[in-house]
């Protein structure tokens, strides 16, 4: 390889270290002021874990409190970013262990994200597709992803209902994370191991649902109180997937980063050697051609002295 070359890829390499190191230090810090973002979510669930203790509604007859419904529904979330590693797949792969033996025409996918949309239809997969998630609408994502759900739980069209989403278990590691959305009969049962009996433990009920006068349905009250609950719930999935994604890219682009970096030694020691080569080549060709005139000249004195 010419030195022209080699300084030419020294050059290349030296840019994308640099590239690389930007990315990778975007990434660690959008990291870390949404992790702090996160503290606000256990004081939501202190508030919003009184309403459940109004009345007593575990034993509604709703389908967002009981399964009323054999197809399983999963909402897979992925990621349209780059430099993710494989935790998309990840996510998909996980996704199949949780549908297991269950047929195709018994699983209802909402898939988030064109990279899942993408891998899932190459598979002749049917699904509802939402677009991925931006961080300044993670909001009215969770809203339009919770309506279609809960009409679909509602229309008995969908019965038990899944998340498969990345979660950071810290800056350095993702995990692939299944949580359950629907039915949300557990959010009403104080003996139920939930968020919502967790922040309300020891508190009980205000009332029994037999007991009290209230103007809207108990039905009517069900629905608004999962609705918020899973709008909420997806909210915080859709950060934690967000952070998953930032981590899993700031990872990525470390080893990537150690990767160029050997590369680049690798070629600044071809460019030390090819330009030491061409020094030394430059120096041996001085030498023979100043001993070559050197011996030249002392043939033609040689020669004019015999002359």
């Amino acid at each position: 390889m010419q030195l022209s070359e080699i300084r030419k890829e020294l050059r290349f390499n030296g840019e994308l270290l640099n590239l690389i190191e930007t990315l990778k230090n975007i990434a660690g810090s959008q990291y870390h002021l949404m992790e702090k973002e996160k503290e606000r979510f256990a004081e939501f669930m202190d508030a919003f874990a009184g309403f459940f203790r109004v009345v007593n509604l575990v034993d509604v007859d709703d389908p967002l409190v009981r399964v009323v419904s054999d197809t399983l529904g999963i909402v897979v979330v992925t990621s349209d970013s780059g430099f993710m590693g494989g935790l998309n797949q990840g996510v998909l792969r996980k996704a199949l262990e949780v549908q297991g033996t269950l047929p195709n025409d018994k699983t209802a996918l909402v898939v988030v994200g064109d990279k899942g949309a993408s891998t899932l239809s190459d598979q002749a997969r049917e699904f509802k597709f939402f677009p991925g998630i931006d961080r300044e609408k993670i909001y009215e994502s969770a809203v339009a992803i919770k309506t279609h759900i809960v009409d679909e739980a509602l229309a008995r069209r969908m019965g038990r209902v899944v998340v498969v989403y990345p979660r950071p278990l810290s800056f350095s590691s993702q995990m692939i994370e299944v949580a359950e959305l629907l039915p949300c009969g557990k959010l009403f049962d104080v003996d139920a191991a939930s968020d919502v009996s967790q922040h309300g433990a020891g508190k009980g009920f205000l009332a029994r649902s037999v007991g009290v006068v209230v103007e809207s349905s108990y039905s009517d009250m069900v629905e608004y109180l999962a609705g918020m609950w899973v709008t909420s719930r997806l909210f915080e999935i859709f950060e934690d997937s967000k952070l998953a994604e930032f981590s899993a890219r700031a990872m990525h682009l470390e080893g990537s980063f150690e990767k160029v970096g050997k590369e680049h030694k690798r070629v600044k020691h071809l460019a030390f050697k090819a330009s030491h080569e061409l020094i030394d080549k430059g120096m041996r060709e001085s030498f023979s051609a100043t001993k070559s005139k050197r011996g030249k000249a002392k043939r033609s004195a040689s020669a004019r002295a015999r002359a």
